[in-house]
């Protein structure tokens, strides 16, 4: 069974984490770079409806509200250590990109998209674990 789509308004969450699982979330560094990212993908069969886009403004926005506001051991987990990351990035000017990954297949050409597109990050998020993909 797949995930279902996803929309900005309406991010995944685990336990108050972002976490869209079945999906792989990609870290770009400029538009430019998530178009030919978006392009590359739909020219391998990924749905339109299977890509969410948010720009860095949309990334601070709808993470800064489940970042813990204490340091030290409130901020442990993976979830929240990758949220914590994007958002960072996103202070740095890096949009985010969410694909649905119907299956394996799918899986590594996002990531080989994400490599050549030179995306910050790729990881794949799965029921219990988050994997690095580039």
């Amino acid at each position: 069974m797949f995930e279902p789509h996803i929309t900005k308004d309406d991010l995944p969450l685990s336990f108050g984490s972002f976490k869209p699982t079945g999906h792989v979330v990609v870290v770009f560094p400029e538009d430019a770079t998530a178009d030919q990212l978006a392009q590359s993908l739909r020219e391998h069969g990924v749905e339109e409806a299977d890509i969410v886009r948010l720009t860095p403004e949309e990334v601070v926005e709808r993470f800064k509200p489940l970042l813990p506001e204490a340091s030290g051991a409130s901020g442990f987990g993976s979830e929240i250590q990758s949220m914590r990351q994007m958002y960072l990035l996103a202070l740095e000017g890096h949009g985010l990109m969410i694909i649905r990954v119907r299956d394996d297949e799918v899986q590594e050409r996002v990531a080989q998209a994400a490599r050549q597109g030179r995306a910050t990050l790729a990881k794949k998020y799965g029921m219990l674990t988050i994997e690095e993909l580039i």
